[in-house]
């Protein structure tokens, strides 16, 4: 065992930052899927509910029609989409989250092998490599953001100097 060197110290804060970026990108893509489809039906429930209280029986249609456009078409994109998004996505920010914890436990160590800093290192791009989900835009965006505000609920131990 050696002391953990900078330069170690610095690797270690990379793989951290790198995994709970990922794990957070992975929770935040759940959060998306989860409320884009929570406003569809309520838009689509709201623009029905309207369509029957209309009087004008050519508006009623038209609204009732937008909506069932609309449920058919969430039917379509949900069930398009590989089953089990939001779980998917939820196990593999479960494992990278796992896997940040490990980093920051060895980053607290006073000494830690070459060997288990390769081990963690090889974990993570074993990881990346399994891991087929492509997490998008707006879950990166809002995870960046949620880690990097004030009060995140982030313990942010990889930015130490």
């Amino acid at each position: 065992m050696s002391e953990l060197s900078f330069s170690n110290k610095k690797f270690i804060q990379k793989l951290g930052e790198d995994t709970i970026y990922t794990a957070k990108g992975h929770f935040k893509a759940c959060d998306i899927r989860r409320t884009c489809i929570r406003i569809t039906i309520w838009t689509c429930a709201i623009v029905n509910i309207i369509g029957l209280i209309v009087s004008n029986p050519v508006l009623c249609r038209l609204l009732s029609s937008v909506s069932l456009l609309g449920m058919i078409a969430l039917l379509i994109w949900d069930s398009s989409e590989n089953k089990d998004y939001r779980n998917r996505h939820k196990q593999a920010a479960e494992k990278y989250l796992a896997l940040h914890k490990e980093i920051r436990k060895a980053y607290y160590l006073d000494y830690i092998s070459q060997q288990d800093i390769l081990e963690l290192s090889n974990r993570v791009i074993e990881l990346d490599q399994n891991c087929e989900l492509e997490i998008p835009f707006l879950a990166r965006k809002r995870a960046k953001k949620a880690i990097e505000k004030r009060d995140s609920e982030v313990d942010k131990w990889f930015t130490e100097e």
